[in-house]
Formats: C-alpha cells, sequence, structure tokens
C-alpha cells in the first residue's frame, strides 16, 4: 500500500523556499548594494511644510475611528443574518 506524504513534501518545500529567500535577501550582490543616485546634483533636500492642519503627532483618533467603522460594517450584516 502506497502511503500519501503530500504534507511532508509540501512542507518541505515551503521550508525550503523561505530558506533560500531568506539567503537571497541577506546576501546581495555589491551590484546592487551600491545606490544608483551618486551624483550630488540630484540630491536635493526639500523643505518640511509648515503644518496648520491642527493634526497632533502621534494622534491615532482617526485611525480608531476607521477601526470602529470597519468592525461596524463586517460585524452588522453577521448579526441581522444569523437573526433571521
Amino acid at each position: 500500500m502506497r502511503t500519501n506524504n503530500t504534507f511532508t513534501v509540501f512542507t518541505l518545500l515551503l521550508i525550503a523556499l523561505l530558506l533560500m529567500l531568506a539567503m537571497i535577501n541577506f546576501n546581495t550582490p555589491a551590484a546592487l548594494a551600491q545606490s544608483v543616485y551618486t551624483n550630488s546634483a540630484t540630491l536635493q533636500t526639500t523643505p518640511t511644510p509648515p503644518a496648520d492642519d491642527g493634526s497632533e503627532i502621534g494622534s491615532t483618533d482617526g485611525i480608531l475611528i476607521m477601526g470602529i467603522v470597519i468592525v461596524l460594517i463586517v460585524s452588522l450584516p453577521l448579526i441581522f443574518n444569523k437573526r433571521r
């Protein structure tokens, strides 16, 4: 009788792929590590615009509100469908 080793083969291939991608990421060739923009004339600093919008640095009020809206959009249809 033949055993089914699909899960084992899939796991080994996945591990091999992850190891290859990690090795490629940490061992970049010297040509890729050099900057394309070495000319100082092309690198210009831009002035920081003044903050006139009244927002505070580190404020997450907008993110919190969007999170609540997303939760309501997902959960309300589920709640109403279970009641019917």
